[in-house]
């Protein structure tokens, strides 16, 4: 069933890739999902960034689910350049047979990234994430804009 899910996930950042036109830009994965503990990466990205961590915040059962008690995924990263840039994040949650139990994006809102900077972008599960915590693996995808 992974290997299924591996398939699909790869014919759809390709087909978003070729629908966009930023096949050189797109830095798109597939890692292991693992709730309230940092993921370190440390993967050079396009335009000079590098993603650095990757934490998803599951509140326990029960907890306050509201929009700034719900779940949320934290994704650093790092402008190792001398320029500013502005990214465009999205994360979508798979569980064990590949099922979408969360999406969630975001990314630059008022000011870019100056370079030799790092930003800590929280991105916010909304709607459906009721079984967030039964995901085991997540896909990421990072664009620079210009």
């Amino acid at each position: 069933m992974r290997e299924i899910v591996k398939i699909i996930g790869g014919v759809l950042v390709a087909a978003a890739v070729t629908a966009t036109g930023a096949r050189a830009e797109l830095f798109a994965k597939t890692y292991a999902f693992k709730t309230n503990t940092a993921l370190q990466v440390g993967t050079e990205l396009p335009n000079g960034l590098r993603l650095d961590t990757v934490e998803f915040v599951v509140p326990a059962p029960g907890a306050d689910n509201s929009t700034f008690g719900g779940p949320k995924v934290k994704v650093t990263i790092s402008n190792v350049s001398k320029a500013s840039v502005t990214v465009a994040i999205a994360v979508a949650v798979l569980d064990a047979d590949g099922h979408l139990v969360g999406v969630a994006s975001g990314g630059t809102k008022l000011f870019p990234l100056r370079g030799e900077r790092q930003m800590v972008y929280t991105l916010d599960f909304g709607g459906v994430n009721g079984s967030l915590s039964s995901g085991t693996i997540f896909h990421l995808s990072i664009e620079p804009k210009p």
